[in-house]
């Protein structure tokens, strides 16, 4: 196989047509055909199919799409490591992020970054892991900072590190009708609003209603977007479920409900490639996320210990 190949492949799969992928490559159509077709020999099996819509690729067309994004994505990673050891570039980090992350981590670890790796550029992609971990595979991503999946060990594809856990709270605004209740069956009549799921199955406030054997929520409203389920939590009567970082910014607007059953905590943790070494700026940041961790724990323990000391009185 040759690069000029694989890129080939890949242009055409990112714009979608012939056409499209000839211009973004700067050759003519038969050319680009001609590498499409050079590489299906080389591979032994056809690798996209032509109808009236257009061109989609066959499932061995998928498989090897993502063995080129890697190869390719490397290839830039290796650029960019070896110009940040000869001090000839900036360096980039590329990451996936949740809305806890950016909040808690990104932004309050910006300027120590900054300080340490002058000129370095920060690339973040909003999402959970189930949404990123495609682009986390195929290189476009050097880690993920997001809630780890229920469940989720290391593989030969994946290194999960746990750095932090987040209680979670029933919210809901400031005078609601259900804002003293104590028990989540005393919620059985209540509406909800989601936002991104922490796993591909379901979101968090059914899987909580699950291990309490209880029916399943009713979820009136689902959004990626964590601006929208706050507005929501502030502006209706529909209930949300979140660790603080996501609903204290909201202040006296709404209310944690003093839920006695036991909520699962958000595992939060950093997301990487197994067997894959991470660059110099990206182990640096890595580094500042672990004491920055460190420093949450430690706070959200003394929380809980005055919270405690305050029930004993």
């Amino acid at each position: 196989m040759k690069l000029q190949q694989l890129s080939a492949l890949i242009a055409l799969v990112d714009a979608g047509s012939l056409r499209g992928a000839a211009r973004e490559l700067g050759v003519t159509q038969p050319a680009l055909g001609a590498r499409i077709a050079e590489l299906e020999r080389v591979v032994g099996a056809s690798l996209v199919q032509r109808n009236a819509r257009g061109t989609t690729l066959t499932n061995v067309g998928h498989a090897l799409l993502g063995h080129a994004r890697i190869i390719f994505n490397q290839m830039d990673k290796a650029q960019a490591d070896i110009a940040q050891i000869t001090n000839s570039g900036a360096p980039t980090v590329a990451l996936g992020a949740s809305p806890v992350a950016a909040r808690e981590l990104i932004a309050p670890l910006f300027h120590a970054f900054q300080s340490k790796a002058a000129g370095a550029l920060l690339r973040i992609k909003e999402g959970q892991f189930h949404d990123l971990a495609t682009e986390l595979r195929e290189g476009g991503l050097e880690m993920i900072l997001a809630p780890i999946p229920p469940g989720a060990k290391d593989s030969k594809a994946f290194r999960f590190e746990q750095l932090v856990t987040y209680p979670m709270h029933v919210v809901a605004r400031a005078g609601h009708p259900l804002a003293d209740c104590r028990r989540l069956a005393d919620l059985f009549d209540a509406a909800w609003v989601v936002g991104a799921a922490t796993s591909a199955r379901r979101s968090t406030i059914e899987e909580v209603y699950a291990s309490h054997g209880l029916p399943r929520p009713t979820i009136e409203l689902h959004s990626d977007a964590i601006t929208v389920v706050q507005a929501c939590l502030l502006q209706t009567d529909l209930l949300g479920l979140l660790p603080a970082p996501l609903f204290a910014p909201l202040g006296d607007g709404v209310v944690a409900l003093p839920i006695e059953d036991p909520i699962r905590p958000l595992q939060f943790g950093v997301i990487t490639l197994a067997g894959v070494p991470l660059s110099p700026a990206a182990k640096l940041f890595t580094g500042l996320v672990r004491q920055r961790s460190e420093e949450i724990a430690a706070s959200l323990a003394k929380k809980r210990r005055t919270a405690t000391v305050s029930s004993n009185i």
